[in-house]
């Protein structure tokens, strides 16, 4: 999905829309404009595909020419005052899903008054524009490009030359790494859908994203117990997070198809390498503090219960022997840091709820069919998780 979406009425600015989308093209790269007649394929539903677009968008360009506010239909009627008007659809649905929004001045176009505006578009009137003129547009576009990268961090997709003997592209890799992980915290539906480009790079990303969180989850928690087998730990942690995350989705996907929504297995690796990704790094988060604070108290303790663990007790009395082992070090101020780690912990199953819904905006389907397959999948799950435990006990 594309960063930046152009709004423009094709009987008032077509053709300096399509100037526009040529320059920022040529500066962002294809995938991050959305343009209706470029970005939306042949037998998708136009509607459905605008919203998506929007929802996804780090922000819209409202393009507005002369005749924008006066656009009348073939009986002559105001467009705007059409509910059903796709303008006035895209900017409604920008300002009830908090997307910000450029109105982009032509052809010495001004500022509609808020009572020219049906009064859901009144706050749209508030919005601070930039000026295209034809005279300077060179300039001027030069100028909303540099607006776009410094507030709202777009970057190019296109390929850099080499600076200073470093590849700006590995630079680019880790900032981008850290703003993904800064949007995925802020706004994880937008952040995934977007990366759903249809490129074969999107699956590489997407797991480059999951590998750097595995790793600084891993390496975070392990920091805290002052483990002397940091790296075997963390490579073990790393691979453990991939060969789950395959199984999740892969258990997902089959319920995904069983409810009768037809997608393919990498989909559904795409969006949960981004939703683990997030988990993992809430959870490592929350047993940072958790493991800091019991660590003040029972310096020992992680290594007594690693020891109860692979002691040669019934698996059990195990479980009973470092239950009781981590209770009696949770008191003072191990117990306020545990506090604190179960109030992260909560907010990432909030976290992890809005970023479930991922899933259903990308496969576009219906709310009774996402809760069926997700009720499925947890159902798998709890079976599979089952016959560990009674395996286990066999053993």
């Amino acid at each position: 999905m594309a960063d930046i979406f152009l709004s423009y009425r094709r009987g008032d600015s077509q053709s300096a829309t399509g100037r526009l989308a040529d320059r920022l093209i040529e500066h962002f790269g294809a995938a991050r404009v959305f343009l209706d007649y470029q970005s939306i394929v042949s037998g998708e539903d136009f509607a459905e595909a605008i919203r998506r677009g929007i929802g996804t968008s780090v922000v819209v360009l409202v393009v507005i020419g002369p005749h924008w506010l006066d656009a009348r239909n073939a009986d002559g009627q105001r467009r705007l005052d059409d509910p059903a008007d796709f303008v006035r659809l895209e900017i409604e649905t920008a300002l009830s899903g908090g997307v910000p929004i450029i109105p982009v001045l032509i052809e010495g176009a001004t500022m509609p008054a808020s009572t020219r505006l049906p009064a859901s578009l009144q706050e749209f009137s508030r919005c601070q524009g930039v000026e295209l003129s034809a005279t300077r547009w060179q300039y001027d576009v030069d100028r909303l490009i540099a607006t776009l990268q410094a507030r709202f961090a777009i970057e190019s997709d296109l390929p850099s030359p080499a600076v200073s003997g470093i590849s700006e592209t590995r630079i680019n890799l880790f900032a981008r790494l850290a703003l993904d992980l800064l949007e995925l915290a802020a706004h994880p539906t937008r952040l995934i859908a977007r990366q759903q480009t249809g490129h074969a790079l999107d699956h590489v990303r997407a797991f480059t994203f999951l590998f750097a969180a595995l790793l600084l989850g891993n390496v975070a928690f392990l920091l805290a117990l002052s483990t002397t087998s940091l790296v075997e730990w963390t490579v073990a942690g790393v691979i453990l997070g991939v060969m789950t995350v395959t199984v999740l989705a892969t258990l997902l996907a089959f319920a995904w198809r069983i409810v009768g929504v037809r997608i393919e297995f990498r989909q559904v690796t795409l969006i949960l390498a981004y939703v683990y990704a997030g988990v993992w790094i809430g959870f490592c988060a929350g047993a940072l503090l958790a493991v800091m604070g019991v660590q003040l108290i029972a310096p020992d303790a992680f290594t007594d219960y690693l020891a109860i663990m692979r002691s040669e007790q019934p698996f059990p009395q195990r479980i009973i022997s470092a239950r009781n082992l981590l209770e009696n070090a949770l008191h003072g101020a191990a117990a306020a840091m545990f506090f604190i780690a179960c109030l992260i912990w909560a907010a990432t199953s909030v976290w992890t709820y809005v970023a479930w819904g991922a899933f259903r905006f990308s496969f576009g389907c219906s709310r009774v069919k996402a809760v069926m397959a997700t009720s499925l999948w947890l159902a798998m799950l709890l079976t599979l998780g089952q016959l560990t435990v009674l395996v286990g006990r066999g053993l």
